[in-house]
């Protein structure tokens, strides 16, 4: 057993989806063994080299090419060397059928832990929750990250059998987000969408090295996060405890997580923004003496009356003073500091008003189609999502000017 040099080594969980059983790993070494006496060579892999599936596999079929190998140079065909053949044979099926069984029972899980994440309603708690749930489909460490501009920063970590060592990743990663470059393994991730695992994490140079020697990970899969037609984040996650490499299988579970995950989000972003321009929505409403959101008209209009509101006792993000994950970055811009033009001043009025389109086009005497495009520029200028949030931004500023016009 391999322990690393700061005591964080671990043994194999035999209880892990995927794990190699005992008696099958005796069965494979002692083949391995036998097929080595029988053919009087040098075994094709040491008994330590055997510790998962995959490597069983690769023992396995090893030992079948020495066996031919060596009928093929001999004259005569010998009992024994069929004989192995066909162990050989038998133990490869029983663990290809465990594998297939194993596949079956990983994607249930995932399937669980997708359904898990359903009834989260902020992005921030679904961020917080995510590495767990993904722990949970038998990976021992989990990061999700968020990518804005090309930079990737972790946002919550997960090890678990040590929430000490997962600060340690956590503060490694944050003290140097990382501009994703064409080196990194990640590229591909982020050009192609694609899910992929990496191998000789220590000893590769195009590497997230801080997170890299702070985790001391071997190998590990990452899935992109897609929302919207756009990767706004990464998944990461390895089995260091179990000290095994990360295999095809582990990708497709991780790949197919991250797709119902981007699904997820994308929804609990619509949810934050609605939460949002709820606020300002009542905040307008308190000021012209109607109902608010929670009982008029608007509330009819817009349906939020169906809308859960984001959790407020929900977990913050990691950095919550930035523009957060998913979300556009820098926010809303005041009003004052946009540049906003005469005419796209006179606009944000009669929208602040409650003027549609049509009528604010009658009032300023301009087309229908060029209140629009102001109204596109204002949204824009302002980092407003929308013209109700636009609008909100356009009462704070009357609030710090005694209610002087813009």
């Amino acid at each position: 057993m391999t322990v690393a040099a700061n005591g964080r080594g671990g043994t194999p969980d035999p209880d892990r989806v995927g794990s190699l059983l005992p008696a099958d790993r005796e069965d494979v070494v002692d083949l391995v063994a036998e097929v080595s006496r029988v053919t009087g060579s040098v075994p094709v892999v040491g008994a330590e080299a055997v510790h998962d599936h995959g490597s069983a596999r690769r023992a396995l079929d090893l030992a079948w090419d020495d066996v031919l190998s060596t009928m093929s140079a001999s004259p005569t065909i010998t009992a024994n060397a069929v004989d192995l053949l066909r162990r050989v044979k038998a133990i490869d099926d029983a663990l290809l059928r465990r594998d297939i069984a194993t596949r079956n029972q990983l994607f249930g899980r995932v399937r669980e832990a997708l359904s898990s994440l359903s009834e989260i309603h902020s992005t921030a708690a679904l961020v917080a929750k995510v590495p767990d749930v993904v722990c949970g489909l038998g990976f021992d460490r989990a990061i999700i990250s968020r990518v804005e501009d090309s930079t990737w920063v972790p946002e919550q970590v997960v090890v678990m059998r040590d929430p000490g060592w997962a600060g340690e990743i956590l503060a490694a990663g944050l003290a140097n987000p990382l501009t994703v470059t064409a080196a990194l393994p990640e590229s591909e991730i982020l050009r192609r969408r694609v899910s992929l695992v990496v191998e000789n994490v220590q000893q590769r140079e195009s590497i997230h090295k801080p997170i890299a020697d702070a985790s001391l990970s071997r190998s590990y899969a990452a899935s992109p996060i897609v929302t919207g037609g756009e990767v706004v984040g990464f998944l990461h996650c390895d089995c260091y405890y179990q000290q095994r490499q990360l295999d095809e299988t582990d990708r497709q579970v991780l790949a197919t997580f991250a797709e119902g995950l981007g699904q997820v989000l994308a929804r609990t972003l619509v949810l934050d923004q609605v939460g949002a321009v709820r606020s300002g929505l009542d905040e307008i409403a308190a000021r012209l003496g109607q109902p608010g959101l929670h009982g008029g008209p608007i509330a009819s209009a817009f349906g939020s009356s169906r809308v859960a509101a984001p959790d407020p006792a929900a977990a913050p993000s990691r950095l919550s003073h930035d523009a957060g994950f998913g979300h556009r970055a820098g926010g809303p811009v005041p009003v004052g500091k946009a540049e906003l033009t005469r005419r796209e001043l006179e606009v944000l009025r009669h929208m602040a008003a409650g003027d549609t389109n049509a009528r604010t086009a009658r009032r300023l005497v301009i087309s229908e189609g060029t209140v629009k495009s102001h109204v596109k520029h204002i949204l824009r200028k302002l980092g407003a999502a929308n013209r109700a949030e636009a609008v909100s931004l356009w009462w704070q500023m009357q609030d710090r000017h005694g209610g002087a016009s813009a």
